[in-house]
Parts: structure tokens; sequence; C-alpha cells
């Protein structure tokens, strides 16, 4: 089986109807390659066809609330599903690279999804989807990407917000207050390649890019620009009332999300019972 394709068959599979608990998360403790001791979780069914490995915003973690619902509504949807907590965050050890080493954490999450499913999609927000947009660039092979409020380039952002923060992570005492608020840091470099010059590479993938028209801290001009570089198969969504990464999930994001999915795996089959409820 080419795990960048997965097993087309599995897709078939009858999937648990969404009213099924999901259960408790499984904790996980993974190490990457390079050496840095993750924490992870894992919910839903652990022998379910499709996968999805969620990726966080810069400053986020898996615990936040809004992660937490969502990784349950899809759990209980029938996906195996996995998340962690990116280097620098949380209950993970090392120090954030804000993306540049960070590939490796996905890959470490991946690499355990790939024992067990037939199929793999990452999906980030902000932050984490910048870094699963380079991880398959780089070379890391998943059969789908949800990129969720990402940035296209490494450049200092334009939005008055993301300026913001640029500043406190070029700054010694910026640093330590994120520290103090739970996000360790390394001085700040940019990445060496942006997710936009690894189009070419990205464009073998299945590609979602969603935006929000309320996102205050990354451009849609930046969503534009890659849905424009990237080939087919890729597509824009652009969701109004939506803002910046894991503040713009609501209730309802989980059916949008298992929508977007469905397309990006082609011929997996739609469900055909109604969400759980709220």
């Amino acid at each position: 089986m080419d795990p960048r394709r997965g097993d087309r068959d599995a897709g078939a599979e009858p999937r648990p109807s969404p009213d099924v608990p999901a259960g408790d998360p499984r904790p996980l403790d993974i190490t990457t390659a390079d050496g840095v001791a993750l924490s992870a979780l894992a919910y839903g069914p652990q022998d379910a066809a499709v996968a999805i490995v969620f990726g966080h915003g810069f400053t986020g973690s898996q615990r936040n609330p809004k992660v937490v619902e969502l990784a349950r509504a899809l759990a209980a949807r029938g996906f195996g599903v996995y998340t962690a907590d990116f280097r620098g965050h949380g209950a993970s050890a090392g120090r954030s690279t804000f993306g540049e080493q960070e590939v490796h954490d996905m890959e470490a999450v991946v690499a355990l999804g790939r024992a067990r499913h037939g199929r793999i999609v990452t999906v980030g927000a902000s932050m984490g989807a910048f870094v699963a947009l380079r991880h398959v660039g780089l070379g890391g092979k998943v059969d789908g990407v949800v990129a969720i409020s990402s940035p296209a380039f490494s450049t200092v952002p334009r939005m008055p917000r993301a300026r913001l923060l640029a500043r406190l992570v070029r700054s010694e005492r910026g640093r330590r207050l994120l520290a103090r608020q739970g996000t360790r840091v390394d001085p700040f470099a940019p990445v060496s390649v942006a997710p936009i010059e690894l189009a070419a590479v990205i464009a073998t993938t299945p590609v979602a890019i969603v935006h929000g028209g309320r996102d205050r801290y990354v451009p849609l001009s930046d969503a534009q620009a890659l849905h424009e570089r990237l080939g087919s198969p890729r597509r824009l969504v652009v969701l109004p009332d939506f803002g910046h990464g894991e503040a713009g999930f609501s209730r309802d994001f989980a059916d949008v999300l298992e929508r977007i999915i469905h397309e990006l795996l082609g011929g997996f089959p739609a469900p055909d019972t109604e969400p759980p409820a709220r």
C-alpha cells in the first residue's frame, strides 16, 4: 500500500454511527526524530479507516477546549483523531521554532497514525496549518491536508495583531512573557522555506485551504496566493464569519471539516446519519 494515498478500499468500510460515544482520549508518549518528547492524545476507534492528525496554533495546546470538542466530535463520526502539543507548548518538551522544526513533531504523530490506519489527513490551525503544509512540502506522506488560517510566507506579518506577536518573539522580554503563559520559544529565526515556496511539491497531495473572513492575523490574500500556486487537487474555502485558527471553531465546524475531508479523499462515503447532539 502506498502510504501517501492509502488503501482506497478502506474508505468503503461502514463507519459507526456518530451517536456512539467517542470515549476518553488515550494518552500517548511520542519522541520525534530529533529527540523531543511530545505529549499526545488519541481519540476515537483505533481501527478507523481514516485518521486525522491535528496541529494547533502558536501559543495553543491540544488541551484547548475548542480543540478537545472538535476532536471528540470527529471521533464520534468514526475518525481516529490524534492531537499533540507542539514542542515548547503545553506538556511537550523542547522550545518552539515557529514552524521550522515542528515538522518533526507532525511527522512523529503521522507515523504513529500511518501504522494503524488506512489513510491519514493532517489538519492544522494557524501555525499548525503552516507546519502541515511544510510537512508535505518537505516529503511527508499523507492523503490530504486541511490548512486553516495558514500564513503563506515567512516574512514579517502585515496585520497589526500579528505584528504585535512578532515583536514579542523577537525580544528577550517578550519571550519571557510567553514562557510565563506556557509557550517556551527559541530566539526568533524565520523558517528556512515557507509553504508558498514549496507549492510545487505540496501540490502532489490534495489540499484544502480554509480561511476566515474575520481573520485578524493572516490576510485572506495569503490563502488566495496558496490556492493559486497549488495545482489540482486543491480547494479554497472562505468562511465569512470565521475568525482565526482555533478561535474560529464553532459547534458546527466538525460538520464543515468532515465534508472537506470527504471531498479531499474522494470516494470516501458521506455519512448517512445526523451529526451528534450537542
